[in-house]
């Protein structure tokens, strides 16, 4: 027991990778800069109030 006690261990060496958490991979790709702002385009609301007279 104190042969094993007494015996140096080397300094671990540090981590190549980080642990992190890995994201969910959706089965879809994922979107560009080029695809933004060209969803579908919805006009414009127009309220109009009629008058009662």
């Amino acid at each position: 027991m104190r042969e094993i006690l007494d015996a140096q261990l080397p300094p671990r060496q540090g981590r190549v990778n980080p642990r992190v958490v890995k994201k969910p991979r959706s089965k879809f790709p994922a979107k560009k800069r080029h695809h933004l702002n060209q969803g579908t385009q919805r006009p414009q609301l127009i309220f109009a109030i009629p008058s009662s007279a």
